[in-house]
């Protein structure tokens, strides 16, 4: 769905990630994805085809249109050697739509990646995939890491496609029991400073666990819930007591991932790289942290403690930002994870 800040509405975003700008990498262009391609732009490439303006070879199949597709999005991008047609290994600014028309003629999911955005009453909430390697490369550098308000990346009135929650209820503290969006929101910021401030991921995870158990057991008439987030994080912060778990099984993760995208999912589980240093490997759990979708999907805070555990589990096993990414925000159905990790809640 294609959700937009108004004039008027803010836009958060992790400070390591705010002066984020594509550096013509191709990771994405390179994927082997399916790329929809939406009927504006479909016209707009294949009249700049037809007039010379985006030459191809004229054997070249340029699009593939599934009988199914719907009608805003009736074709998909054809690929060859598992890259994009459009783009050029060889040239400076690979990609052939983009130099040719701009960036307005790109297909959405081009103009989007790797913006992983949550509309909410609030405004945009945008963090980034780091299967982008100029987006993995932000995590190691920077000033002390929060959230902040109107990053030059992300300008108010731009166009943020993602999961669009202003017209359903806030995210849930524990089943049967919904949080307030004020009382959300302060859990955010809160989170993302526990994790900033922590000496290392698992303590950061620990206060974490700590914050979610103390917050849980909220009941209406004991107070503001935003006050209770409030002293569940300074507990925490005091080496409360914790409930730690280890990370969700991997297969929880495959699990979740459709079919035929498996084969992708145990390619990216058997490459291992160069750990991450401390301050990447948190701002990673940042970055998992806020503008969560399983904390929409799921049905508690346990759910969305779940999602941030997993991915400590994927770094801390070997796998590098770029692949840990590649399955928790594109191979795997945001869903299918979020009702995988919401088991925990009953437990």
């Amino acid at each position: 769905m294609t959700s937009r800040a108004g004039a008027g509405g803010s836009v958060f975003a992790l400070s390591f990630h705010a002066a984020y700008a594509c550096r013509d990498r191709g990771a994405c262009c390179t994927a082997g994805w399916p790329i929809p391609i939406e009927a504006r732009e479909l016209a707009q490439v294949e009249h700049a085809i037809a007039d010379g303006r985006l030459p191809l070879p004229r054997s070249t199949v340029t699009f593939v249109r599934p009988r199914e597709a719907p009608a805003d999005t009736p074709a998909l991008v054809a690929t060859t050697g598992g890259a994009c047609l459009f783009y050029r290994h060889s040239r400076a600014r690979h990609c052939d739509i983009h130099h040719a028309l701009g960036h307005g003629a790109l297909p959405l999911a081009c103009r989007q990646f790797p913006r992983v955005s949550v509309v909410d009453p609030r405004g945009v909430s945008v963090t980034l995939s780091h299967y982008c390697p100029t987006a993995a490369d932000l995590l190691d550098g920077g000033p002390h890491a929060s959230i902040v308000e109107a990053p030059v990346a992300f300008p108010p009135g731009g166009e943020y496609v993602g999961l669009d929650v202003r017209e359903t209820l806030p995210p849930a503290l524990r089943p049967g029991m919904l949080m307030d969006w004020d009382a959300w929101w302060r859990w955010e910021a809160r989170a993302v400073s526990a994790i900033a401030r922590a000496a290392d991921p698992e303590t950061a995870l620990a206060q974490l666990s700590a914050a979610v158990e103390q917050a849980r057991g909220w009941r209406p008439g004991q107070g503001a819930l935003i006050d209770r987030v409030d002293a569940a994080f300074d507990a925490a912060g005091r080496g409360a007591a914790t409930r730690r778990s280890d990370p969700p099984p991997v297969d929880d993760i495959v699990a979740a991932v459709p079919v035929d995208l498996r084969p992708g999912a145990f390619d990216a589980l058997s490459r291992r790289s160069t750990p991450m240093t401390r301050r990447a490997h948190q701002r990673f759990l940042m970055a998992h942290a806020f503008a969560n979708w399983t904390a929409h999907f799921g049905e508690g805070l346990r759910s969305w403690l779940r999602s941030i555990e997993a991915a400590h589990g994927l770094a801390a096993s070997g796998l590098a930002a770029g692949d840990a990414d590649l399955l928790l925000r594109h191979l795997a159905d945001p869903a299918a994870l979020a009702a995988g990790w919401s088991r925990v809640e009953r437990e």
